[in-house]
């Protein structure tokens, strides 16, 4: 029957020790590359997102969009909202953190991570249905600004109905679809968003028979 020594115990050991941290120092030599790799694309992706979104808030003011949002009614909703970013750097912003998502996910490629590659990539697929959704909502208070002002105009020349009243639905009747319509296309409970239509339809004939009906009491 063979005994083990005390000192072959230690060096036993000791070689098991040796061997598990050299085995560990080679996993991370081996893995420093892609490591190094994957910082210097996070780096130069921050930098290149942050200097793309600054020369997009420059071009969106240029085109004037700060002015159509002022006109639509949703820079006073931004500024109760108590952010002191404007509307163009809002997209700049979320433009920036799109860009740079991009780039997270090529470094998670070079660091071998299927599982954040995967969350990264639905994130960035569902982030084009927002900024439709933000795009919808922004287009339909300019049209519902417009038309609320030509119903305006009209009722009043027709002398019948509530003009201020007519005008006010109007612009919220419009409002109501273009929020419905940003709600079905991010995708969100479409049950809901039938629920939602319904309801302002209903909603609309009433308040529109309701305003005739006191326009014609009016008249009479």
């Amino acid at each position: 029957m063979m005994f083990q020594t005390p000192t072959t115990g230690i060096r036993d050991t000791s070689e098991a020790i040796y061997y598990s941290l050299t085995n560990a120092l080679m996993n991370f030599v081996s893995f420093l590359p892609a490591l190094i790799g994957a910082a210097i694309i996070l780096i130069v992706g921050w930098l290149l997102s942050g200097l793309l979104a600054n020369l997009i808030e420059r071009g969106l003011k240029a085109v004037g969009l700060e002015g159509a949002v002022e006109r639509s009614g949703i820079g006073d909703f931004v500024r109760r909202s108590g952010t002191r970013m404007t509307i163009s750097g809002v997209i700049a912003t979320l433009i920036k953190y799109f860009l740079f998502l991009i780039f997270v996910q090529a470094a998670a490629n070079v660091l071998g991570i299927p599982q954040l590659t995967e969350i990264i990539n639905r994130i960035i697929l569902f982030i084009p249905n927002v900024v439709v959704a933000m795009a919808i909502i922004v287009i339909g208070s300019l049209i519902a600004r417009f038309l609320s002002g030509l119903v305006r105009s009209s009722v009043s020349e027709l002398g019948v109905g509530s003009p201020n009243l007519l005008a006010t639905l109007t612009q919220y009747i419009v409002i109501g679809f273009a929020v419905i319509a940003a709600i079905d296309q991010l995708g969100i409970a479409a049950t809901l968003v039938n629920t939602l239509l319904i309801g302002l339809i209903g909603s609309v004939a009433l308040a529109v028979g309701l305003a005739f009906g006191l326009g014609g009491r009016d008249v009479a």
